[in-house]
Order: C-alpha cells, then structure tokens, then sequence
C-alpha cells in the first residue's frame, strides 16, 4: 500500500474579532470560488469548456467518475483530494491572534498547490457578508514526517518550490512505533459516519475502519493512479474481532451554535484492542484525510496516540 501526499500549515493573523469560533469549517462556497479565479477563470459554469482536462479547478472540483464500470462499483464517488485541518476561533477579543491551518494534498493535487496557495491568499484577504473571517497569510510550511517543517511560502508572497516535502504512505508507516495490541483515537471534530442512509451515533471499530478504507481507496485510484492491494473482505473480518474499550464518545451538533451547516457527529476518545498491525497503514492516512461527512472542510479529524522514531526525510520535488 502506498500513495503519495504533501500537508501544507498556513499560519494566519485574524485582522478583526469574530465572535464564531467556527466559521472556518463554513468556508467551502468560498474557498471553491476563489480557487477558480485563483486558475484565471471568471466563468460560473465548466459546461462546454474547452479546457476541461487540463484545468486545476476542474481536475480538484468536478469529482469526475471512471468510466471503467468496474471501477465505478469497486470504489466511492471520489472525494475531493484534499482535506483542511480548521482550528476553532479564541474566544473575543481575538484580533490579532495567530493561528494555524492545515491542508493535505492528496496525489496529483500536489501538482496544484501554487493554486492552492494563491486561493487561499485570495480567500482571507477579502471580507463579504457570508464570509466574516478576514486574515493575514503569515506564512505557509512544508510538513515533514513527525512534524517537522520548512518555509514554503513567505509572508510577501514568494514560493520555494524546492522545499515542497511530498510524504508517502509507506514512510509513514515506518516513522512510527505502534504498539501491536491496542490504538487510542481521538476525535477532534464531529465525525458523521454514514450507515444505511443515516449517522452512526454510537462507534465501533469496524464501521470506523471499513470507512476509512473506502475513503483511502477512492483517494488513490481517482487522484494517486493505483489500486491498493488489499483484501478488504479479509480486514472486514478481522475488524469485528477490535474491541472497543476506555471510550468516550458523544454525539455534537456544532451547527446548531452557528445557525449554518451540518456540523454534527461524534467526538470524543477511545482505545481500540485487537491485533491492530494491518489497520495501522490506513489509520496513519486518516490522521491526514479526515472520515466522513465533511471530512474535506475539517470535519471527521482525528488523531492517534504513538511513539516516535527517529526522523526520516522527505521526497523533495
């Protein structure tokens, strides 16, 4: 199992007090719009473009599926290729607070992150009525394994396109020392797994991982040209056998504090017991691709607890 992927962290500095802590995972309509005039489009519709195949908006935002029908009943509708790590807002007065954005590319999105980076520009530099969060773009960083990081992009604007870290799935896998037996998760925001058309409000490890692994798959065959080799039928089996103990998990509605959105699912922290070694590969992606409803625009993040190794380096391109 292997695919490729870049996480960037964008620092930015709030130029006025939002009372919201979370408009930020509301900013989907308007990331969309800027990332298209961010690729020089002023059009509304791609219908009858001549440029579709080579367009960065087109190839991030149309969720085009295969036209091999085999594919089509193999894999999900394909997500979007990228996932951002939204933070809550402080509480006001916070003007002139720093904080930090996360955003995972994934495959051949990496290709695209200069439009990434002028979208996001574009997106906290103009204030509207539906957009109450106007920013300042600090800096953005090239995420490395185990954290580390290098400038990417400057405050002014200049990009150091050789400093850009692209990750692979299985490097990942080897930075970290996994106990055999046991996971603990963290659920940071609403995760709204979906189960015969409604919400899993309980959790259990097996609809978590077969989800995941649906997730996973769609990403690498739509944007990372490979078929993972792996007998999902197999895991789907030993993932009833994961136990679910120490959990603390609870159902939020974040939308109902904020009048906008379908912010609910659950959060919360638990340990997961079992013979966990085939699960780790999927569960490192995850950390970086979010689950579930939303997971593109924050939602469905969570973490997992592990003992670091000694660093390793980054594929620069």
């Amino acid at each position: 199992m292997d695919l490729n992927f870049t996480k960037l962290v964008v620092t930015i500095r709030l130029e006025k007090d939002v009372a919201d802590r979370y408009p930020l995972f509301n900013l989907r309509a308007e990331f969309e719009a800027a990332f298209r005039l961010a690729v020089n489009c002023h059009s509304s519709r791609c219908d009858g473009c001549s440029c579709l195949g080579e367009c960065p908006y087109w190839q991030t935002f149309s969720q085009t599926i295969s036209p091999d029908p085999s594919a089509v009943k193999r894999y999900q509708k394909p997500p979007y290729p990228f996932a951002f790590d939204f933070p809550l807002l402080p509480p006001v007065p916070n003007r002139g607070k720093t904080l930090e954005i996360g955003v995972t590319l994934v495959g051949s999105a990496i290709n695209y992150y200069e439009y990434y980076l002028a979208a996001l520009r574009r997106l906290f530099r103009l204030s509207t009525p539906h957009k109450p969060v106007t920013a300042a773009l600090l800096k953005v960083e090239s995420s490395l394994y185990r954290g580390g990081r290098v400038l990417l992009m400057a405050e002014n604007g200049d990009i150091y396109p050789d400093r850009l870290s692209v990750l692979s799935s299985a490097e990942l896998l080897k930075t970290c020392d996994l106990p055999p037996d046991k996971v603990a998760i963290s659920i940071v925001t609403p995760m709204r797994i979906m189960q015969d058309g409604r919400p899993l409000r309980d959790l259990s490890f097996s609809p978590f991982i077969r989800a995941l692994h649906r997730r996973i798959s769609s990403l690498a065959y739509y944007y990372g040209g490979v078929e993972l080799e792996l007998d999902y039928k197999w895991l789907a089996r030993r993932s009833t056998l994961v136990e679910c103990r120490e959990a603390d998990f609870h159902w939020v509605d974040w939308s109902g504090l904020t009048g906008s959105g379908r912010m609910c699912g659950i959060v919360g922290r638990g340990t997961f017991n079992g013979d966990m070694a085939d699960f780790y590969p999927a569960l490192l992606l995850g950390e970086y691709f979010h689950l579930g409803k939303g997971a593109p625009f924050g939602l469905g993040q969570y973490r997992i607890e592990r003992q670091p190794m000694p660093c390793k380096s980054a594929t620069k391109r």
